[in-house]
């Protein structure tokens, strides 16, 4: 009964579109399951009171008196019945994650204790918090700007030592320092552009030429930091690897070697793989989703037809595309079909895996375009490795020295204030009135004060706080 009850307060409160701040929030903290430990977090100006009122310390001491970073044993009692032996953990304000006061308790792991705990919270005067909201309060508060309230989500959802560095980098604030130079840069060039209209008699030190270096400058930056974003997106969410080929060629022989599991039916049948398979690996820490692709051939099977008509989907997806050939069978026309369909596939990957070299060689490769190649026997479980090494280096090389994780709605505002410079380029060299740069100039500076929270913009902020699980 208290579990559902709290699943339809939960539902109520996600309808309300405006976080109240002024409201004193609590949430389970850790997932509410048969755990060891459960921790409940309280934030809010009644945050203390309000434990102080479920909550008796061994030493009776109330923790209204307690001082910050102090943790307490005891209690978590309904009235006069004891519901868990508890450690409760005092952050009073400014010095805790949301800058107000911070109470967290340590019960044991369960739904029901849990639910029961949080349930006295919320009788005694707290809100179930929404999405996000605990940090939405660090970022109101002016402990963390937007992008680093991004690295605190990209943390949590890290599913490899890449993304994770990249993550942790943001939070100790490379990026945020990295746009407030940006920021600077053009809020420098805003005041020259001011300056020549409200000084225009005066005889400034301030060229049209020198604004389109900076314009240039800046408008470099910006694209630098869009390419690096889009390559930290792929090491975030994983690099679709796509193995296709014609039929009977090994593919799935190759697939269920690179996943350490017999997952894709082998047989010498061809047309055995009638679906997409997709699994994920780990190279060096970084994540690749693999797909095992119904083989290509001409046919009138009606579901070998509709297999090959998802590969073709999933092919136009990849990031990197790896071509298995048959080394004991010269090239045919199913293999140039296949070529001509991956050739005109813009920015791809190629990797071409000569596969069924324990067989006797009667492939030719004389016309085959598509390079790096590796040789292996996927039967024979022989190359495996190295074909690891060049997916690795295949993906190495476009790694980003410092990406950043953004969202896609702060990529797209990155994007509109590239193309407002753009603009501005071309006022300045057709040496129209500076007035128009000027103005835009002003419209790029507001729009980048959103990526950072300078500038509240509650689609940014909503877009980047309801991604967050509740509790955080």
């Amino acid at each position: 009964m208290v579990h559902y009850f709290l699943l339809a307060m939960q539902r109520d409160i996600y309808r309300i579109k405006d976080y109240n701040t002024k409201d004193t929030i609590a949430a389970i903290a850790t997932f509410a399951a048969k755990s060891a430990l459960g921790v409940i977090k309280i934030s809010g100006r009644k945050a203390i009171d309000i434990v102080d009122k479920i909550f008796v310390a061994k030493n009776k001491k109330s923790l209204k008196e307690s001082k910050t970073y102090t943790l307490h044993y005891g209690w978590i009692r309904d009235n006069k019945k004891m519901i868990d032996e508890v450690l409760v953990s005092v952050m009073k304000a400014p010095y805790s994650y949301t800058r107000e006061d911070v109470v967290e308790i340590s019960s044991h792991g369960g739904i029901l204790v849990l639910n029961k705990i949080l349930k006295l919270l919320l009788n005694k005067g707290a809100r179930l918090a929404k999405n996000g909201e605990f940090t939405y309060r660090a970022f109101i508060n002016g402990r963390i700007d937007l992008l680093k309230a991004e690295s605190i989500l990209n943390i949590v959802d890290a599913k490899t030592d890449k993304s994770l560095d990249f993550a942790i980098n943001q939070l100790l604030g490379f990026a945020s320092e990295k746009f407030k130079n940006i920021r600077e840069d053009l809020k420098d060039l805003y005041s020259k552009t001011e300056a020549l209209i409200s000084f225009e008699e005066e005889e400034l030190n301030i060229s049209f030429k020198e604004i389109k270096n900076s314009l240039i400058n800046i408008k470099e930056k910006i694209v630098k930091i869009i390419e690096d974003t889009e390559k930290t997106k792929v090491l975030k969410e994983g690099i679709n690897c796509v193995i296709c080929g014609k039929t009977n060629v090994g593919k799935s022989t190759l697939f269920n070697c690179l996943i350490r599991e017999e997952r894709a039916i082998v047989s010498e049948i061809p047309a055995t793989t009638r679906d997409v398979i997709e699994d994920t690996i780990y190279i060096n820490g970084v994540l690749f989703r693999v797909y095992d692709t119904a083989g290509f051939l001409d046919t009138r099977d009606i579901i070998t037809n509709k297999a090959i008509k998802k590969s073709d989907e999933i092919l136009k997806n990849a990031d990197i595309i790896i071509l298995v050939l048959d080394n004991s069978k010269p090239l045919d026309e199913h293999d140039y079909f296949l070529f001509e369909k991956i050739k005109n596939m813009p920015d791809k990957n190629i990797i071409t895996v000569i596969n069924k070299i324990d067989l006797e060689r009667k492939i030719q490769l004389n016309s085959l375009e598509f390079k790096p190649i590796v040789y292996l026997s996927a039967l024979k479980n022989i190359g495996i490795k190295k074909l690891e090494d060049v997916l690795f280096k295949n993906i190495y090389k476009r790694e980003p020295i410092d990406g950043i994780f953004l969202s896609n709605y702060q990529i797209e505002i990155l994007k509109k204030i590239k193309d407002i410079l753009d603009e501005s380029l071309k006022y300045i060299d057709r040496k129209e009135s500076i007035d128009f740069v000027n103005l835009l100039l002003k419209e790029a500076f507001q729009e980048f004060g959103k990526i950072t929270g300078e500038v509240l913009c509650e689609e940014v902020l909503e877009n980047i706080f309801s991604n967050f699980c509740i509790g955080k």
